[in-house]
This record gives structure tokens, C-alpha cells and sequence, in this order.
């Protein structure tokens, strides 16, 4: 066969057909991913630029596609749900998963231009094709959610024209063999497609990149219980959901819209009588992994994740008690339990018990406690403010924010913060609930804020050690606060808190108290009730 590769790939092709392409997967060194990622994409790119029949590069391209999934799950770890914004050696890793996956989906829609010309050795495989090209934008897309950036609108448009192809020419829901699933060897192009469309609709900016994974596993394994109707569907508990096949972004509310060709609207009813059961067989304490949802599934984290779900795409995320605000305005805010301790003290934080100055040691001799605290020097990078714009929030303390452009510091999902509005008083702390880069670079935060106005006190272990920590740790105090009835808080370190536990609390006297029911568990801080003995 006579494989022309044009010198615009750079890179002349090491096989001539699906035989010598085997042949050459096998002497591939997988132990280094980098290399071998730089090899296939260079490889898949003269691919991309030799002519070829159709039928030879799809076979080419079902050989490469497996080590070229595995270099990516592996390239993926590198970056999956670092904090933001990624350092260069991540967003490089990044960059380059991202070319690879454009190098094997442009391989693949050679096969189905030459599909669309006529190729009559090409067309009893279009179906396969097609399903290969939706499945690669459903792949890309994940590692946009895995670093939390928002898919570009023209991977939308493509995806959408790619299904809208399927359903013309009457393979939309033909199964083919598709080996990137994991729980079922057949799939088509309309499953695929409303597995991308609900990854998206699970709002995956607010997951963990664990929750991410279970939610495409799951994905696979329900794909087939979701519809996509020509007309409005009847009216149920389901908000009525629907997609534009001419549009560039996902799934929206459909019940202002007036039918038009390009709708499909998503029935979502076997899907929403799924969840439910699932939900109820784990609250009657069946295990995740004997409703084949994972043996590696843990509850009540599992059963959590299914209710979040449930929520999100057959509620269509109609949990939220209260309506949003939208009220810009300017605010003050700090990340970590150093920084936000430092500045709700007023200063550059409370200085450690066995750090006294002779001045308070008198005072804590005389009185119990010290009456006069005598500031110290700041430490370095605690005392940073920066400054972003809230630009909506509500009576629960739900906020959303755009950071100060040309700040570079990194923020975690589940982080905690400090936040104050221009002209406020006080700092609120509350914790990073989702994370979103926008095309244009623009760093959005959702915030859920923790009641009550926190107090810096200072901490350390009573009836329990923990591996290098014999002084006071900082830490806040939130007190009880009467509407809603919320019993007081402490916020510790991460990994203090458990349930029976006793701390020493310092602040302008020393008290102990009872560690009681944990609520939070931030990426860098616990948070849970207490009481004081």
C-alpha cells in the first residue's frame, strides 16, 4: 500500500497499514508516558496528513486508539483536580492531552468525510465512526472538566452536528463495538451523546475528580435508559430539558422554548426511576458494588453523589431553597486557616500559648488569661488580601466570584476562605464549592459561606495526639447562632476532628471542649459541632 505522508506533519509515518501499525504499538515503551504521548501524537498527526483509503486508517487508528487511551488516563493524573490556576508543567501535560486528542478525532473524521464522499468500502463502518468522533469530544470534554475549565463552544457545535449527522442518516442508535467503555462492549452514537450531555448537566465543576469518574462510569451503564424526543414531553415531575443541534453549549430548560427541528427534548423518566431505587435500596443497606455502582464505591459518600445527581438532571438542580441575587460588588478575600485566622483576628494573628511574652505571662498567672495580647510581625504571604467581585449571592451566604484578573495564587475545590465585603466589618469564612475557567481565562468561584462571625482562637489536642503538634495550632470559633438554629463550630486543621475527641481552646482564656458531629471536611480544614465541658 502506498501511504504518502506531506511534509507539513513534520514527522514521517513508522507503518504502511494496520499490520505494520500492530507490529509497531509493540515495540512502544508505555513505562514512559511523556515520550510515548509525544510519539503517537506525532505519528497520529502524518497520519492525519497521508493520503490513504479510509477503510486503511480506520483500521490504523482502532489499533492506535488503545495505547493512546492509556497514555492519556495516565497523562490525566498529572493535572486532574489540581488547584487552579495549573502551573506550567501541568497545563503543558494538559495541552499536550488535549493536541493528542484532536490528532486521533481529526483521523477519525477523515473516515467519515470520505464517508460522506461515497467511500463505499468506508460506509458500513459510518456508524462506528461516528460514534468514535462523539466519544473523542466526550473524552476532551472531560479533561476540561478535570481542570475545571469550560468546554470551548465550538467542541459543542461539533458535537451537536456530529449526532444531528448520526440521526440523519439513520445510525444514531445502531450498537457498534466500542472498547473505551468499561461495563458494556456496545454503544452508539446516541448514547454517547447523552453521556456527554449529562456529565455536563452534573455541573462537574462542583465534583471531585473521583465524583467525575464514578459519574462516567455510571454514565456507561445508563446511557440506554435516557431518550431524546422530536416534541415537548408530557408534563411531569422532571422539568422538561432540551438541546439545540444548532447550538454551541449543552443541555437547557426547555419549557420556554417553542418546538423547533433542531430541539430535542430528554426523557429522563427510566433514568429518574433508577436513581430512585438505587437511592433506596443503599438507605436499606445494600452495598454499592452488589448494585454493580462500583466495588470501590463507599458509602454514605455513594449514596450522596446519587442524590446530587438526582437533583441535577431530574430536578434540573431545583434543591436551591432561595433565589440568587445579582448584586455586584467588590469584596476582600484570603484562602487557608493561617490567612483567614490572621486577618478575623484584626491582626496578624494570636499568638501561641507557649509563645507568651513575660507581659502575658503575668496576666495569664494573675487573671487565668491574658488581658493584654501583644502583636507580632506578620508572616509571610498570611497577610495577602485579594480582591474580587462578588456577582451574586443569597440569604444562605451563596455566592458566586470573579477573581482580579492578574492574581496567580491557587485555589482548591473544598478550600477554606475568608471573605469581607468593601466597607464591611467583618470577615465570613465559608468554603470553595465549585471552581470554573471560562474560554476567555476568567476564574469564577461558588462560595457556600458557614454561619455565624468567626472568632481566631488557638487549639491543640487534649486527650489525643497527632504526629508533631505539641503547641497550639490556629483555628475559628463560629458560635451558635439562633436563625436557622445552628449549634456552634469549630473550624481545625485538616484531619483533627473526630467525634469524642477533646481540644484545649484558647483564646482569652482556656476552655476544653467536646469534638461532636464533623460537617465538614475541606481539603484543608475540618469543621464540626462542639461543646464546651
Amino acid at each position: 500500500m502506498n501511504i504518502q505522508p506531506l511534509t507539513s506533519a513534520g514527522y514521517p509515518l513508522e507503518f504502511s497499514d494496520s499490520a505494520t501499525c500492530r507490529s509497531w504499538v509493540e515495540q512502544l515503551t508505555l513505562t514512559n508516558i511523556q515520550l510515548t504521548q509525544q510519539v503517537l501524537t506525532r505519528q497520529l498527526a502524518s497520519l492525519n496528513a497521508a493520503q490513504l483509503p479510509a477503510l486503511e486508517r480506520l483500521k490504523i487508528l482502532e489499533v492506535l486508539k488503545e495505547p493512546a487511551n492509556f497514555v492519556q488516563s495516565e497523562s490525566a493524573k498529572r493535572y486532574a483536580g489540581k488547584p487552579l490556576p495549573l502551573d506550567p508543567n501541568e497545563m503543558t501535560v494538559w495541552n499536550n492531552v488535549i493536541a493528542l486528542w484532536q490528532e486521533v478525532s481529526g483521523n477519525y473524521q477523515h473516515c467519515l468525510k470520505a464517508y460522506r464522499e461515497g467511500d463505499l468500502a468506508i460506509a458500513p463502518h459510518a456508524a462506528l465512526v461516528a460514534m468514535r468522533c462523539l466519544r473523542l469530544i466526550g473524552c476532551a470534554m472531560l479533561d476540561y472538566y478535570r481542570v475545571y475549565r469550560q468546554p470551548p463552544g465550538v467542541m459543542w457545535r461539533s458535537l451537536h452536528e456530529l449526532y444531528s449527522f448520526a440521526e440523519s442518516h439513520g445510525f444514531a442508535r445502531i450498537r457498534v463495538q466500542d472498547s473505551f467503555t468499561q461495563h458494556d462492549p456496545d454503544s452508539s452514537c446516541a448514547e454517547n451523546y447523552v453521556q456527554v450531555l449529562l456529565a455536563h448537566l452534573a455541573n462537574p465543576f462542583s465534583l471531585s475528580v473521583r465524583q467525575m469518574a464514578f459519574v462516567a462510569r455510571w454514565l456507561e451503564r445508563w446511557a440506554t435508559l435516557i431518550g431524546l424526543a422530536t416534541q415537548p414531553l408530557p408534563t411531569s415531575p422532571i422539568p422538561s430539558l432540551a438541546v439545540d443541534l444548532t447550538g454551541a453549549s449543552g443541555v437547557v430548560f426547555g419549557a420556554a422554548l417553542e418546538p423547533e427541528p433542531h430541539l430535542r427534548y430528554l426523557d429522563l423518566e427510566q433514568l429518574s426511576k433508577t436513581l430512585r431505587q438505587t437511592i433506596n435500596l443503599l438507605k436499606q443497606g445494600q452495598t454499592p458494588g452488589s448494585l454493580g455502582l462500583g466495588e470501590d464505591a463507599r458509602q454514605p459518600g455513594c449514596e450522596n453523589l446519587l442524590m446530587l445527581l438526582y437533583v441535577q438532571w431530574c430536578r434540573a438542580g431545583t434543591a436551591r431553597a432561595e433565589d440568587r441575587s445579582k448584586a455586584e460588588e467588590p469584596a476582600e478575600v484570603c484562602f487557608g486557616l493561617a490567612a483567614a485566622h490572621a486577618h478575623v483576628s484584626g491582626g496578624p494573628g494570636s499568638r501561641q500559648p507557649g509563645e507568651l511574652t513575660a507581659r502575658e505571662k503575668q496576666d495569664l498567672d494573675t487573671y487565668g488569661f491574658v488581658a493584654r495580647v501583644e502583636q507580632e510581625a506578620p508572616e509571610k504571604g498570611e497577610q495577602a488580601l485579594e480582591q474580587w467581585q462578588i456577582l451574586n449571592h443569597s440569604a444562605s451566604g451563596f455566592m458566586c466570584m470573579l477573581r482580579e484578573p492578574n492574581r496567580n495564587g491557587r485555589i482548591s475545590h473544598n478550600q477554606m476562605l475568608a471573605v469581607r465585603r468593601v466597607g464591611g466589618r467583618h470577615f465570613h469564612i465559608g468554603m470553595v464549592q465549585w471552581l470554573r475557567i471560562e474560554e476567555g481565562s476568567e476564574l469564577y468561584c461558588g462560595v457556600r459561606l458557614f454561619p455565624g462571625t468567626p472568632q481566631a482562637i488557638s487549639v491543640r489536642p487534649s486527650n489525643f495526639s497527632l504526629a508533631g503538634t505539641s503547641r497550639y495550632e490556629r483555628a475559628l470559633l463560629l458560635p451558635e447562632v439562633p436563625a436557622p438554629a445552628t449549634p456552634a463550630t469549630l473550624v481545625l486543621p485538616a484531619g483533627w476532628f473526630q467525634s469524642g475527641r477533646f481540644v484545649e481552646v484558647y483564646s482569652d482564656r482556656k476552655q476544653v471542649a467536646k469534638l461532636l458531629n464533623l460537617l465538614e471536611k475541606g481539603n484543608d480544614f475540618d469543621r464540626g459541632t462542639i461543646v464546651v465541658v
